[in-house]
């Protein structure tokens, strides 16, 4: 079941499932705003709260399923499920937007694009590695709480996520606690993420990246998984180009997946996933 749902995922998620109703803002928003109507999630909401209101949806649903235990309706969801959380078209069109101001040398054009991408320029954090972190958080994150913990668990990430997004669009003071838990919830999946990188990309090199960051419990998630890319994919300086880096590590992106959905498949094919 989570091979098939995953495979027709990944194979309908670019052929027109763009719509607005097919974006998980669509359905996390109404959520986020009822919590903070209902004054459920405050300024001084404990990291625990927030674990809470993203754990109960993703609990009703698993209780939901066991109860109807139907493969087919469980297929049903998951595919719907994952068709809203996988995915990010909107930034799928902004880096189109910015590959072709690139192509056409409007710089001024490319950096609006990628502000749209959620980036902001830092002499330590390329744009690149910014596209191998939305890569991360839209699609192999996804992919390996679904794995393991199946529809319930893609929920879980994928809430959390979006409550994340939305707390930091409003500056809400909960914000801080609702990325300590993301933080908790990526400390698995980036690591192995981060592995995959090593397989798909210059293994010698980011080895010993991976190993002293994927060591360290308290290293932040995006440090982790960006600094591993970027040894992973060397790029020598005369090539570097403002299309050069962002494609390269896109292209490593799209590897690592691939290999994520490999190795997926294979430990569920031997029976070690649910």
């Amino acid at each position: 079941m989570t091979l098939i749902s995953l495979l027709l995922v990944l194979a309908l998620e670019r052929t027109g499932f763009n719509g607005h109703s097919w974006h998980v803002e669509t359905y996390t928003g109404r959520y986020y705003h009822f919590l903070l109507r209902q004054g459920i999630v405050k300024d001084q909401s404990t990291p625990w709260v927030i674990l809470g209101v993203a754990l109960l949806p993703a609990l009703l649903l698993l209780a939901v399923l066991q109860m109807l235990d139907m493969a087919l309706i469980e297929l049903a969801v998951s595919v719907l499920l994952l068709l809203v959380a996988i995915g990010c078209p909107l930034y799928r069109a902004s880096y189109k937007g910015y590959l072709q101001a690139s192509a056409r040398g409007d710089v001024e054009g490319s950096n609006i694009y990628a502000e749209q991408m959620g980036y902001v320029p830092r002499d330590d954090y390329s744009f690149g590695q910014h596209l191998m972190w939305i890569n991360y958080r839209h699609y192999a994150a996804v992919m390996i709480w679904f794995a393991v913990f199946g529809a319930a668990g893609a929920l879980l990430y994928v809430l959390t996520r979006s409550l994340v997004l939305m707390l930091e669009e409003d500056q809400h003071p909960a914000s801080i606690q609702a990325q300590q838990v993301l933080e908790w919830l990526d400390w698995v999946p980036v690591r192995v993420a981060a592995f995959g990188l090593l397989i798909v990309g210059h293994f010698s090199k980011a080895l010993p990246v991976w190993v002293t960051s994927a060591g360290n419990a308290g290293r932040p998630a995006r440090s982790l998984l960006t600094e591993v890319a970027q040894a992973a994919e060397v790029i020598e300086p005369e090539e570097l180009s403002c299309n050069t880096e962002p494609c390269a590590m896109v292209a490593l992106a799209k590897r690592n997946t691939l290999f994520l959905l490999v190795m997926l498949s294979l430990l569920s094919l031997a029976g070690l996933l649910p």
